[in-house]
């Protein structure tokens, strides 16, 4: 049932905004052509106040053709810089990157959510140890990030970096500056048919096994003590961790961020079979004489075996944003108040996040009878 509870938020709601992500509305400040199919978009914040760390990333929303879309964008500039900026590649197909590319300079507010995921460069880490980055075309603007926040180290980060050509390559001419003036060494991967270089540093085609433990035992000095970041496709990704592994590297040295991660198999969770009663707590708005109203609405809300939080609220008519439905984006952050659930993935929260009882409805199942939830 719903309790009136005019345009004001309680204080319970305000408590949950206060807690994790937050909302914003940024406008554009300038947008840099990267390569053809790929720009930076830098955001001004009108001066509110915005934290994050080298290595997360922001949900935008926008309405595109009618439909709601939310589409989380990596951070490629670093906390100390005065515009937030993401990076962002036209992806075949890909509604979101689309649209914002071809409209870019038309779009002058932008929803923002954020910050978002655990996949971060911590400073403990960037001042005492050697940091390898591992990419591929567009999981460089996490690693750009990283890279950028390194500051007091008298290691030389290593990027290994893979694209067609050097002129699909983002940041090409910073990353090439930074090497010549010996603050970085790059090993680049071109896999275009047609390339053609003597650079000791390009390897012609796709890198493989062989060639990357070649790398990183020349350029890392002591390889099991250095820290790697791996972000790209996945079918990259899963060559740069073998490669990784062949050379024993610890697993807690290897850190990774999936754009796009296999689904969790709920078909793997333990429960006892029974249906699991959730208490929601939500808000909706409405309308009366053009002016919006918001209450506080309460439902108590059946969930069978092996259905997500997410799932079965769509079920009860519980409006609550989503996007990626594998745990990526975020976007269906909630905040547990009483209960246990299981989360099958969480790259999307931070350790202080859960322990704040953030969850993600999409990756969350009941495991007992007790599990209330307040939706953001």
């Amino acid at each position: 049932m719903c309790t009136g509870a005019e345009v004001f938020f309680l204080s319970a709601m305000q408590d949950i905004k206060n807690r994790g992500m937050k909302k914003y509305t940024w406008r554009t400040h300038k947008i840099i052509k990267e390569t053809e199919d790929t720009i930076t978009l830098y955001f001004d914040t009108e001066q509110q106040a915005f934290t994050y760390l080298p290595g997360q990333y922001l949900n935008i929303r926008l309405t595109v053709n009618g439909e709601l879309l939310i589409r989380s964008y990596s951070f490629s500039s670093v906390p100390s810089d005065e515009f937030p900026a993401i990076t962002i590649k036209r992806v075949t197909g890909g509604k979101m990157s689309n649209y914002i590319l071809n409209n870019a300079d038309n779009i002058e507010a932008w929803e923002i959510e954020a910050p978002f995921g655990s996949f971060v460069l911590e400073k403990p880490i960037a001042e005492q140890s050697q940091i390898v980055l591992l990419a591929g075309g567009s999981g460089i603007s996490p690693l750009y990030a990283m890279l950028k926040s390194v500051e007091n180290s008298n290691r030389i980060p290593l990027l290994v970096y893979s694209n067609k050509t050097p002129e699909e390559t983002i940041f090409w001419n910073e990353l090439e500056a930074m090497q010549a003036a010996q603050e970085l060494n790059i090993c680049y991967s071109f896999t275009a048919p047609d390339f053609i270089s003597t650079k000791l540093n390009h390897v012609a085609g796709r890198f493989n096994l062989l060639v990357l433990r070649s790398v990183i035992k020349r350029l890392v000095g002591d390889v099991a003590a250095a820290h790697y970041y791996i972000c790209g496709p996945n079918g990259l990704m899963d060559l740069y961790q073998d490669a990784l592994t062949g050379l024993y590297i610890p697993e807690d040295h290897i850190h990774l961020e999936y754009f796009d991660p296999v689904p969790g198999n709920a078909g793997d969770l333990e429960t006892d079979g029974t249906v699991k009663d959730v208490i929601v707590n939500y808000y909706e708005d409405y309308y009366e004489n053009e002016e919006k109203q918001t209450y506080e609405c309460t439902s108590l809300i059946e969930v069978q075996p092996k259905q997500s939080l997410l799932d079965a609220m769509k079920e009860h008519h519980i409006k609550v944003a989503s996007s990626c439905k594998n745990g990526t984006c975020g976007a269906c952050w909630a905040v547990k108040t009483d209960g246990e659930v299981r989360m099958l993935h969480n790259g999307a929260l931070t350790e202080q996040d859960i322990a704040e009882g953030i969850i993600l409805l999409c990756q969350s199942y009941p495991m007992n009878a007790d599990v209330c939830v307040t939706v953001q």
